[in-house]
């Protein structure tokens, strides 16, 4: 239920589109009336997925309910007073309450979440004041820009680390597949579509990256395959497509081939729809022949893992791309003449930068572990 008695409200508008079909934005509301300046960030927040712009709003208007709630206005607030609202998410709901348990009611990821909107919102503001310069009084955009630069620039994740051992814990998901986990969860699928898609991320890629793979940018001869998005961004433009081609197993491509002339075809025939993507939805009804969506298929991967009885709670579709980075530092450790090296890896993924790696590796890896420790006692006898 809404709270009327909040100034900031997020509402979701339908808007027409020039094909005459309609898409949903989420918006932030000031008593009833669209927050201009709050609306023009989300926008650029929401271009990728819908979902973002969701998630960045319900969480910008909190931090301004919080604000208007102390009577700070967006624009006069300081990092004095993120530091208070973020200390408020922390212990809020500790106050004049009995204490029963040292423990907050947020976890550090959601934590870490409110700072990344925060500054990014004080960001873009002061991008937008430096603008604003050109016509309006210098004194007053300096002033504000001041404000709004030491919001951005402070150094927020201290309060993160400081009080980590408090935090509400995160949720306890798989994060590498053992070769049972891997062999269990492809036997109990009920398609060829659903064990190629998983196999596709044991190969490295996001499930974003495997739902946007086109008939065209996977070839069986050679076996390589070649997503055409990433990260929700199009990055193929006609037959200029600058991500990564990836060399197939045997096994993955056989399965693929097995789906394409079989479970696809019959899709295609069934429901009238030719489609470019590679992987479609197949039971009959609306729809049939659409490309599979990832949601859909979470679904589909958590039913599979409690058919093999795997917790599914704890299963996502990013284990199988940590699973193929720890196959790689486990080859790059075991076998050092095959020269496996970081920027290959980078490559291999897609990396930006270096260490990206990081946020992948499995500190507690055994055979990584045992690795250095032969290495470094290669000369004992």
């Amino acid at each position: 239920m809404v709270n009327n008695l909040l100034r900031f409200h997020v509402v979701k508008f339908r808007f027409s589109t020039n094909s005459g079909a309609f898409t949903l934005k989420y918006m932030i509301v000031d008593n009833h009336i669209p927050f201009f300046r709050a609306n023009q960030w989300l926008e650029l927040k929401s271009i990728r997925k819908t979902s973002t712009g969701r998630e960045y709003a319900k969480k910008l208007a909190t931090f301004l309910n919080w604000l208007d709630s102390h009577s700070i206005s967006y624009e006069n607030a300081t990092n004095h007073h993120v530091r208070q609202f973020l200390h408020h998410l922390i212990f809020g709901a500790m106050l004049n309450e009995k204490l029963l348990t040292s423990q907050a009611s947020v976890g550090s990821s959601t934590l870490q979440g409110y700072i990344t909107v925060i500054t990014g919102f004080y960001k873009w503001l002061d991008d937008i004041s430096q603008t604003d310069m050109l016509w309006k009084s210098k004194h007053l955009c300096a002033n504000k820009s001041f404000l709004y630069g030491q919001i951005y620039n402070y150094e927020y994740s201290h309060l993160v680390d400081g009080y980590a051992a408090i935090l509400k814990p995160g949720r306890d998901y798989l994060k590498w597949y053992d070769e049972a986990t891997k062999n269990a969860l492809c036997k109990n699928f009920l398609t060829l579509r659903d064990e190629a898609v998983l196999r596709l991320t044991f190969e490295g890629f996001r499930i974003d990256e495997v739902s946007s793979i086109t008939l065209n940018s996977y070839n069986a001869t050679n076996r390589f395959v070649q997503p055409t998005r990433s990260k929700g961004r199009t990055n193929a433009s006609n037959s200029n497509n600058p991500l990564r081609f990836v060399a197939l197993p045997e096994e993955t491509c056989a399965i693929i081939n097995r789906y394409i002339q079989t479970e696809r075809m019959t899709a295609e025939m069934e429901s009238g729809r030719l489609s470019q993507y590679l992987f479609i939805n197949l039971n009959s009804g609306k729809a049939q022949g659409n490309p599979l969506r990832y949601h859909n298929y979470l679904k589909i991967l958590k039913r599979c893992a409690k058919r093999a009885g795997i917790d599914a709670s704890k299963i996502r579709t990013h284990n199988g791309r940590s699973t193929k980075v720890m196959e790689f530092l486990e080859h790059q450790s075991l076998h050092p003449e095959d020269n496996i090296t970081d920027e290959i890896i980078r490559a291999s993924f897609g990396w930006r930068s270096f260490t990206s790696i990081d946020h992948y590796r499995d500190y507690n890896n055994q055979i990584i572990a045992k690795t250095v420790m032969e290495k470094l006692h290669k000369g004992d006898g």
